[in-house]
């Protein structure tokens, strides 16, 4: 189900398949790439949004990859400093273990996965996803 909020698509995390890489997909009839076409520039968490901000290397657009309602539960960044840009490797909704139980959903949130070609990852929760293209 999608749901349009200030020019975001969102996807609502339960509508997502489970393992459904992310990186690679169709938001809103518009295929993205970010992992060959975009540059990761920033990864920011303010007020239970997480944004991750892109920029096409090839003519200079940007966009976020927005989840709504965020829980972080895992943060590993390291050597960021080492590289201007990080490339996004994957990026899909998935299952933790709770309780010696796998859990895919916790309420209305899904749990993702977020993991960069150079190392760094996250785990969180989370209601929804979306595209938000800055032109």
């Amino acid at each position: 189900m999608y749901v349009k909020e200030e020019m975001a698509v969102l996807l609502f995390a339960k509508s997502i398949e489970l393992f459904e890489n992310l990186c690679q997909y169709e938001f809103d009839y518009n295929y993205y790439d970010l992992h060959n076409d975009y540059d990761c520039e920033s990864v920011t968490l303010k007020d239970d949004i997480l944004f991750i901000n892109f920029k096409q290397e090839a003519n200079g657009n940007s966009l976020s990859l927005i989840f709504t309602d965020v829980e972080l539960k895992q943060f590993e960044f390291f050597n960021v400093n080492d590289s201007k840009t990080l490339t996004i490797d994957n990026v899909y909704r998935g299952r933790v273990e709770i309780d010696g139980e796998l859990e895919e959903c916790l309420g209305e949130k899904g749990y993702f996965y977020l993991e960069f070609y150079e190392g760094q990852r996250l785990e969180f929760w989370a209601k929804s996803v979306g595209i938000k293209e800055k032109k």
